[in-house]
């Protein structure tokens, strides 16, 4: 029963930002995600990259990777990304391949942690970079008025010359491992530091950024990644 509860609020969480009457879209499309430890996270990409014809036996739109650079849980913490036009697609493509059966090349160099889908609860711009990733428990009649508060804030931080996406992402099946994430992508690392320059110097936007917060029950984890694409269906 307990399982089924954590299933139903995470179904009814999205929908309720599906139905919102804010003007907050759900995002288009779907996240399937496989979290590894990796012996060289460079090396596995660039094998990665040789060698596309996993993204290609799912179905993914685009694929890319992301490295934790910040407040990693353990060395060579990284995940692989599958971008899907919908939700059916994701989850079609966990019947297609099982990470748990690659060759002895990938198992060799990378050691499977766990996978799991993500849902969009707004629009977002996937152009991989400099990302900061926050994991947060926010209860499900809070979570609309935070995506939408964080619409605003992606827009007020864009309106101050600001270089960035912010992402706020649904996860499902993902075991005990997972929250909500928020993300917020800049070009480089350099922009990213000059957003919190920004923040510690008062900016007017920081009111929002306030506002959300304090719609957040516990902040799980706070890290930087630097994230790229690594595959695009042709």
């Amino acid at each position: 029963m307990r399982l089924l509860g954590i299933l139903l609020v995470a179904t009814f969480s999205v929908a309720a930002c599906a139905e919102s009457n804010t003007g907050t879209p759900v995002g288009d499309g779907a996240f399937v995600a496989l979290m590894v430890k990796a012996k060289d996270p460079d090396s596995y990409i660039e094998m990665l990259k040789t060698n596309p014809a996993p993204f290609e036996a799912i179905g993914s739109a685009r694929a890319g990777a992301c490295v934790t650079k910040t407040g990693a849980d353990y060395p060579g913490q990284m995940f692989i990304w599958n971008a899907f036009d919908s939700m059916e697609q994701a989850m079609a493509a966990t019947d297609k391949y099982d990470p748990m059966k690659a060759t002895p090349e990938l198992t060799a160099i990378r050691e499977v942690q766990y996978n799991v889908m993500f849902k969009p609860l707004k629009s977002f711009d996937l152009q991989p970079a400099s990302e900061r990733l926050w994991r947060l428990n926010i209860s499900p009649e809070n979570l609309e008025p935070f995506v939408s508060k964080m619409a605003e804030l992606e827009t007020a931080l864009r309106d101050a010359g600001h270089k960035v996406n912010v992402g706020v992402f649904q996860p499902i099946g993902g075991g005990v491992h997972e929250t909500i994430h928020l993300r917020a992508v800049s070009p480089t690392y350099g922009e990213s530091g000059r957003i919190l320059d920004d923040a510690f110097s008062g900016a007017g936007w920081m009111s929002l950024w306030s506002e959300g917060l304090a719609l957040v029950d516990e902040v799980v984890s706070d890290n930087f990644e630097q994230c790229q694409i690594i595959y695009t269906a042709k």
